[in-house]
């Protein structure tokens, strides 16, 4: 619904619109039909890469996972790493808690698209990783 209460429709699919937080941004339309429409440029069936994807395999985005966790592994092979603002475990992890709680877009996205929950969890081990909250 929009402000004056009535349903408004994506002019691409023409299907209701629940969320209209980013509509006019999105030229009137869906996020994933804007991306589509004027974004994707590869076949619809695969990733084009640009980040919220609707067509991104999760597997990519599970691999991505994996291999952030693996290159924070390497930093502690040789000790506590010295470009870590969160060394104690107990510290890291409320970090990466902090982060997730306070959701992708305090953190520079703000474009309105989504994140897979792969993505957002590979960048706040990241991010846990070098800033205190």
């Amino acid at each position: 619904m929009s402000d004056l209460g009535m349903a408004v429709a994506c002019r691409r699919c023409g299907r209701e619109v629940a969320n209209q937080a980013d509509f006019e941004m999105f030229e009137r339309m869906h996020y994933v039909c804007f991306h589509y429409e004027f974004e994707h440029q590869a076949d619809a069936d695969v990733t084009c890469g640009l980040g919220g994807c609707p067509s991104a395999a999760a597997e990519t985005h599970r691999d991505q996972l994996v291999a952030v966790i693996r290159e924070l592994a390497v930093d502690w092979q040789v000790g506590t790493p010295a470009n870590w603002g969160n060394t104690d475990l107990g510290d890291y992890l409320s970090a990466v808690a902090e982060h997730l709680e306070r959701g992708v877009g305090e953190f520079g996205l703000g474009d309105g698209r989504p994140w897979s929950s792969w993505q957002q969890m590979a960048d706040a081990l990241r991010r846990a990783a070098a800033v205190q909250f």
